[in-house]
């Protein structure tokens, strides 16, 4: 009476290290790469027409900036086809990212900018032009 061992019976299993292809995903690349640049040339617009109020300005650009950003993460960085984990990894940094954007924008709204000046020259520290 033999009796047939059912571990016998299956398929060997694949061997540590061996992944199979994933299902094609298919995306336009052109498509993507002329959406990224148009958004440029919407970047470089912005830069030369200046609004009034720089809030506008650097909120303008922050969100064009943000829309790229989106694209080439999705797109060229596969994120749209990852799991459920990647997300969390990613928008954690994204959300703080966000709160020191949203604490420093106070500060270009009302115009505070902090740019060094150099003192003015005095009569006398200025050397005659016979000196030189």
């Amino acid at each position: 009476m033999s009796t047939a061992n059912p571990a016998h019976d299956r398929m060997p299993e694949e061997a540590h290290g061996v992944s199979l292809p994933h299902s094609e995903h298919k995306i336009n690349y052109l498509a993507i790469f002329f959406t990224l640049v148009v958004l440029t040339v919407v970047t470089v617009a912005i830069a030369f027409y200046r609004f009034s109020n720089e809030l506008v300005n650097v909120s303008l650009a922050l969100l064009v900036a943000s829309i790229k950003a989106t694209f080439v993460g999705r797109y060229f960085m596969h994120l749209k086809f990852e799991g459920k984990l990647i997300y969390a990894i990613f928008f954690v940094p994204l959300v703080l990212t966000v709160i020191l954007i949203c604490a420093l924008i106070p500060d270009i709204g009302r115009g505070v900018h902090h740019i060094m000046h150099m003192p003015p020259i005095l009569k006398h520290d200025a050397m005659p032009l016979s000196h030189y």
